[in-house]
């Protein structure tokens, strides 16, 4: 018997390890990326530590066992969905895990922050602002860490003076965006994959004049360039000069 095209058989698999209490980087993915592209998550443990910092310093030595989570399922790629962690390294460092990842896993393995300069490059806007969620000392690590990627930080707008992340909603990531002073040639950078971004980058879009990137669009983006993946309708509407450079 002949039977039609299937509809929804994906094309391609892709792995995500999400913090355990991450609200957004799984939803906001599965929108970012095209639609017969699988999206097959795992939670990362629970980290040791009652702080932030010692979360997040835990978090690297579980990667190499969470990718063992997916068992024998065929995946085209891997993303590790959050960024904190690379904030406590060089660049250089950060994108040398990334390598030993990927040969571990004998496929692609994407760092969400070396998914960001990825995007960052591809935009060719070396001026950033970066938009912070995080705790003083984890935005003057992110800094340091863009600053040491060669990029020239024009401002910081930390949301707070404590981990916010996880709480925020679209209605406040818009306000935070429509106080920003820009200048005409940077980006934005809303650092941070548990920050609900999709639908405050898609009201500000036609307003805020510079190029945007979330940590989760960036890895949506590094992904399907890999792949060959068609931009998504989220990511044209979100950032539609980074969908323009898939195709």
């Amino acid at each position: 018997m002949s039977w039609p095209e299937p509809d929804y058989l994906p094309t391609h698999r892709i792995g995500l390890l999400a913090p355990s209490a991450n609200p957004a980087v799984e939803p906001e993915l599965r929108n970012l990326l095209a639609p017969r592209a699988a999206l097959h998550v795992t939670r990362l443990p629970v980290m040791p530590g009652t702080t932030l910092e010692q979360r997040n310093a835990a978090y690297p030595a579980a990667f190499v066992e969470s990718l063992g989570d997916f068992g024998a399922l065929a995946l085209d790629a891997v993303i590790v969905g959050l960024t904190g962690p690379s904030y406590a390294q060089p660049p250089t460092e950060d994108a040398a895990l990334q390598n030993r990842l990927g040969k571990l896993a004998g496929r692609p393995v994407l760092l969400a922050a070396r998914a960001i300069a990825e995007a960052l490059e591809a935009l060719g806007r070396p001026k950033l602002l970066l938009f912070s969620p995080y705790p003083g000392w984890l935005t003057e690590r992110a800094e340091r860490y863009w600053r040491g990627a060669g990029l020239d930080l024009t401002e910081s707008f930390k949301v707070s003076d404590r981990f916010m992340a996880y709480e925020l909603s679209p209605e406040e990531v818009a306000d935070g965006l429509a106080r920003l002073s820009l200048p005409a040639d940077c980006a934005v950078l809303l650092s941070g994959t548990g920050m609900p971004t999709l639908d405050a980058m898609g009201w500000m879009a036609g307003r805020i004049g510079v190029p945007m990137v979330s940590s989760n669009l960036a890895c949506a983006f590094a992904v399907s360039r890999r792949l060959g993946l068609p931009p998504s309708a989220a990511m044209t509407k979100c950032c539609p000069e980074l969908a323009a450079r898939l195709g």
